[in-house]
């Protein structure tokens, strides 16, 4: 009789074991499972939220800019154009926007006025900043434009750094007002300017 109580407790404490593997593995297949329905869920989302063209919110949309060697901070408002934007097919998107400098604002009247004058934007002749994309990539969790910036008819290669969430575009990137011939420097590197872009779309 000891003996088969013996046995019988190890059968159950075996049967119990194999349980407990059961229950742990179902439980892992249902995480797994989970996983990949949410991973498929956010691809499916992503790919039919991001391919389309986006209708700028020019009223809310902003420039906002730090000349380190003039110590200039201000911004320019009212980017307008078209934006394609998709995710699936980054080499078919593009970009080509433009933003009046004639609204240019740093807090200084006197300034504003020197800025919009010929050896600085000279906006009478130049009145906009146009930016149109060449190309499209993605680096770790940002988005980097390349493409000519406009200036005064002078063009040059720039590159944008952003992100998109929620129906906002913020970007970020360097230029230089020597290569755009603003109000020279004595050195490039003096001529640094810092830009913030924060585009809403509808």
């Amino acid at each position: 009789m000891k003996g088969n109580f013996c046995l019988t407790q190890k059968a159950n404490g075996a049967k119990e074991n194999l349980d407990s593997a059961l229950l742990l593995h179902e439980n892992l297949i249902l995480d797994t499972m989970k996983k990949f329905v949410l991973s498929t869920l956010y691809i499916t989302i992503i790919s039919f939220g991001f391919s389309q063209d986006f209708k700028i919110n020019s009223s809310e949309s902003i420039v906002e800019f730090n000349y380190l060697s003039e110590e200039a901070i201000g911004t320019i408002k009212g980017v307008s154009g078209t934006i394609h934007f998709d995710i699936n097919n980054l080499s078919e998107s593009y970009f080509e926007t433009k933003v009046n400098i004639s609204s240019i604002n740093t807090s200084n009247k006197t300034r504003d006025k020197h800025l919009n004058a010929p050896d600085y934007f000279h906006t009478e002749k130049y009145p906009y900043l146009i930016f149109k994309s060449e190309s499209l990539k993605m680096e770790e969790s940002e988005f980097v434009l390349a493409g000519n910036l406009t200036i005064k008819e002078i063009s040059k290669n720039e590159e944008i750094r952003f992100t998109y969430k929620d129906n906002l575009f913020e970007g970020r990137c360097v230029i230089y007002s020597n290569d755009y011939e603003i109000k020279k420097q004595k050195t490039r590197l003096d001529s640094k300017i810092l830009i913030k872009i924060t585009v809403p779309v509808l």
